[in-house]
């Protein structure tokens, strides 16, 4: 009799995994819900890229400087064309198909720690909700979700000791923004420490070539394809930015662009030219270049929130010559540990990293910290009494979108740099301590128990 009764019990495992299906479900449709936003970076930017590829040939677009992107996004924009959907949505699906291969890679890298149970489908599922990720590829229409699930992968072919493998995600990563140098440095780590090969190193520049070699083939020079990457940090920055004033969708009927001072949008005229169409789904922000207080940081929750808009140009140099020590220091005191890299010890240099030198470098955008969102949550997870640096991570990108979205500071910025130095140092010292055990019993973190620090 218990037998039969006990067939008739529901199963936990179904239940569970209808549970994360309709989540998963339920996180599309709110990305589906924010579809019919239009930010000034998908008016001005993308979307002309999307109308360029369109009217000149497809593929035969490739042959022109069009883009200040590097060409695998623009390919990939190139086959949403010959989707029979609207442009606004087709270039957003293509953003969140990639938040779907995030996950993934999330759901990858902690199963690998938690083989019995379901943290890695909790890990997906925070992913999945996090404001930042959602916000990036739904509302924005940004295309950061790519290139992070790169480096993502490659993370997660380190894990598994597949070197290999772990190089050409990342020059995957490479192909698709630039940004992916905040990753870079986990593989010199490895290099240093000869678990690496160095011939692996050199497939990330073939990989590199090849991703570039289609819009090549369509007749864009070589010199022209090799400098994007340049042309954008001289530039500063990836995605392109109005020359001044605020860039200001004011929403409403006739989708009036507002651009303020002396940045106006090139035709409008002049304050007050309007872009065709409009409707009910304008959105009321843009790029503020007032928002940060130095001109070496755009939004983004930097040290340079802290210098003075007048600084000499010289402090560009002191960002990178600190980010370049930063990672030299790191590099030493793995390299000089005893320690074993461990999946452990590898996850806490990547989010080390990935905080760090974002926070160091000149010029950096609000979406910069991208890598440092995801891999904090993975962190999180990983060492569930440090999950307290996920949240600040989520909070300060979430905060430092606001001027762009909201054109205010809900929390002066300069405030949010702080909080980003404070988990910077403080999975600094985790690592350190992680690195050199004997030094545990003479440092105590928030969120440890006793002296212990999860390793």
């Amino acid at each position: 009799m218990l037998i039969q009764k006990k067939r008739f019990l529901p199963d936990t495992h179904i239940l569970v995994y209808a549970g994360f299906a309709l989540l998963l479900l339920l996180a599309i449709v709110l990305r589906v819900w924010l579809y019919p936003v239009e930010t000034s970076d998908y008016t001005v930017f993308i979307s002309q890229w999307y109308d360029y590829i369109q009217t000149h040939g497809g593929f035969a677009a490739f042959k022109d400087n069009f883009s200040n992107y590097n060409p695998p996004y623009l390919y990939l924009l190139a086959l949403t064309t010959f989707l029979p959907i609207p442009k606004l949505i087709a270039i957003k699906s293509l953003s969140v198909l990639f938040d779907g291969v995030l996950a993934l890679f999330v759901y990858l890298i902690i199963r690998l720690k938690y083989r019995r149970s379901y943290a890695a489908m909790g890990g997906v599922l925070v992913v999945a909700f996090a404001p930042t990720i959602f916000i990036n590829s739904a509302a924005w229409g940004q295309c950061d979700a790519l290139y992070t699930a790169f480096c993502l992968g490659s993370l997660y072919f380190l894990l598994k000791d597949r070197p290999a493998w772990a190089c050409v995600f990342f020059a995957l990563a490479l192909s698709f923004k630039l940004q992916a140098v905040f990753f870079l440095p986990v593989l010199f780590v490895l290099l240093l420490k000869r678990r690496l090969p160095l011939q692996y190193l050199m497939l990330i520049p073939v990989v590199f070539l090849l991703m570039l070699l289609p819009a090549f083939i369509a007749g864009r020079s070589a010199t022209s394809l090799l400098t994007i990457y340049v042309g954008q940090m001289n530039s500063g920055g990836a995605g392109g930015q109005f020359p001044a004033g605020t860039g200001r969708f004011t929403g409403g009927g006739t989708g009036r662009f507002t651009g303020g001072g002396t940045g106006q949008f090139p035709g409008a005229g002049g304050g007050s030219g309007q872009f065709p169409g409009g409707g009910a789904g304008r959105f009321t922000g843009g790029r503020s270049g007032s928002s940060s207080s130095s001109s070496l940081t755009l939004n983004a929750p930097s040290f340079y929130q802290w210098v003075a808009a007048s600084a000499p140009a010289y402090w560009k140099w002191i960002g990178i010559g600190l980010a370049g020590l930063f990672v030299a220091l790191v590099s030493g005191l793995v390299v000089a540990s005893k320690k074993v890299l461990s999946a452990d010890v590898l996850l806490k240099i990547t989010l080390v990293f990935a905080i760090a030198i974002p926070f160091l470098l000149p010029m950096m955008h609000e979406r910069y910290f991208y890598i440092a969102d995801v891999v904090s949550i993975i962190y999180a997870f990983y060492f569930p009494r440090l999950f307290y640096i996920a949240i600040i991570m989520q909070l300060c990108s979430l905060l430092s979108y606001a001027p762009y979205f909201m054109q205010t500071q809900i929390v002066p910025l300069p405030y949010v740099a702080i909080a980003v130095l404070v988990i910077a140092l403080i999975t600094f010292a985790d690592l350190v301590l992680t690195l050199y055990p004997d030094l545990r019993k003479r440092v105590r973190l928030p969120g440890t128990v006793e002296t212990s620090v999860a390793s």
